[in-house]
């Protein structure tokens, strides 16, 4: 079992994320986290040692994966995005039937939803010289709006692209180009969930007299990510509400910005409806229809921190999040969760006959729980997973192996890692090949 998923993770990486180092990375389609720098030794280890680093390095790691979990099966796009892939593993029987040409229009659509959760390379522009950027030299942020080039070249009106723009203050050179998608809505609640994690063990398990060199150490660090231009998909949507609120610490402007992209990947289709253009956006009324046709949600999540108040020490953030939803044109928070978790737990599997019907299910069930724990808050790892869901979601080592986590509840009788690795890569084949015979 362990060379197949490890096989099968190794791929899939190469392929989706290439020319990157990574310790770990989720798998959307089949629900599973591989800790690709980790063994089960290494956890262990960890656990035991007094190594505070190693230890804070692999808390954070399983919490930010742990979070694109939840996000994928625990949120109102997440779950669009889940069932859809269940419906084409459904497909796969049928590949080498008469008539399963009909098919080929959906397995492509999964290629494409994939493909604009970052958006291909070409779409992000990073100069390779440019001077340092900080807290004490940060960088102008501006917006753009571009157009998607469709299959035959030509600039497709109906799909919209906001960028961030990372300029120079000085010179007002533009040093990055980043598009604002749900992948990087993603990252912003993920690297949220790993802040978290850090200063929770720093409190809990770093001795009072070595905490605050501690903490001081990994704000460092933190900022230093937060001004790193090749991790700029990790922090777009963080300088855009910090542009806007005036925040400047980047935890901060994580946790509030985390808990605006939440908000965004749990809008309801009519939601997207009501949406207000703001007057500094005037310029781009011509494709604001367009933004709402096609629920863009990276450019809700614009149109709502361009709504923010300037942030103040000791405010309500939950009133003031509010205010900025209202004024895009939007219901409250409490209202937009409330709707989303009752959308969630109408959701049922509907099919029946399929060895992995039991699985969707299990996934649709847990992603209900999972929402209504996250109501208030998007910040999930390992601690918040056990202490009221009970359950770790499904992980493998770096040797490809299951992680078993004491006292975890997970039901592996309705999700078996290697038959969802089998499936995940029996889609990929059948879509990368259906690629080159469409995408020519």
């Amino acid at each position: 079992m362990s060379f197949r998923i490890k096989e099968s993770a190794e791929v899939v990486r190469c392929s989706r994320f290439p020319n990157t180092k990574r310790v770990a990375h989720f798998l959307p389609r089949a629900q599973l986290v591989s800790l690709d720098a980790y063994s089960r030794a290494d956890l262990a280890q960890a656990a035991r040692s007094k190594n505070h680093n190693k230890s804070l390095e692999i808390a954070a790691t399983i919490d930010h994966e742990l979070t694109h979990w939840a996000d994928v099966v625990g949120t109102l796009w997440g779950r669009g995005f889940m069932v859809r892939v269940y419906d084409a593993y459904r497909l796969l029987g049928r590949r080498n039937r008469d008539g399963s040409e009909v098919d080929f229009a959906k397995l492509i659509a999964i290629y494409d939803e994939e493909r604009r959760l970052l958006l291909p390379r070409y779409y992000r522009v990073v100069n390779d010289e440019q001077p340092k950027h900080g807290v004490q030299k940060p960088w102008l942020i501006g917006l753009s709006v571009g157009l998607e080039i469709d299959t035959f070249g030509y600039l497709d009106m109906e799909r919209p692209i906001i960028f961030v723009r990372f300029n120079d203050r000085e010179t007002s050179s533009n040093l990055i180009r980043q598009p604002l998608t749900v992948g990087a809505l993603l990252e912003t609640i993920a690297v949220a969930s790993e802040y978290d994690s850090i200063f929770t063990y720093i409190n809990e398990n770093v001795p009072p007299d070595e905490r605050f060199v501690e903490i001081n150490m990994q704000n460092r660090y933190l900022t230093e990510r937060f001004y790193d231009p090749e991790l700029s998909l990790y922090s777009a949507a963080v300088h855009v509400f910090s542009h806007y609120s005036r925040v400047i610490e980047p935890p901060i402007a994580y946790r509030c910005a985390a808990i605006l992209s939440h908000l965004c990947l749990n809008l309801a289709d009519e939601h997207f409806d009501g949406i207000l253009l703001p007057s500094s956006m005037a310029a781009w009324s011509e494709r604001f229809p367009a933004f709402k046709r096609r629920r863009d949600r990276g450019f809700a999540f614009t149109v709502v921190c361009s709504n923010l108040e300037q942030w103040r020490d000791g405010q309500n953030d939950g009133n003031w999040i509010d205010a900025a939803l209202r004024a895009s044109g939007l219901p409250d928070a409490k209202a937009i969760m409330g709707q989303a978790i009752e959308i969630m737990s109408n959701q049922e599997c509907q099919a029946k006959g399929f060895p992995f019907d039991a699985t969707e299910a299990y996934m649709l069930e847990l992603g209900g729980a999972t929402a209504k724990i996250r109501a208030e808050s998007p910040i999930f790892g390992l601690k918040r997973s056990m202490a009221t869901l009970r359950i770790v979601p499904p992980m493998v080592d770096a040797d490809g192996e299951v992680v078993v986590w004491p006292k975890n509840e997970f039901d592996f009788s309705r999700y078996n890692a290697e038959d969802m690795t089998n499936l995940d890569w029996a889609l990929e084949g059948y879509i990368r090949n259906l690629v080159d015979g469409c995408r020519i």
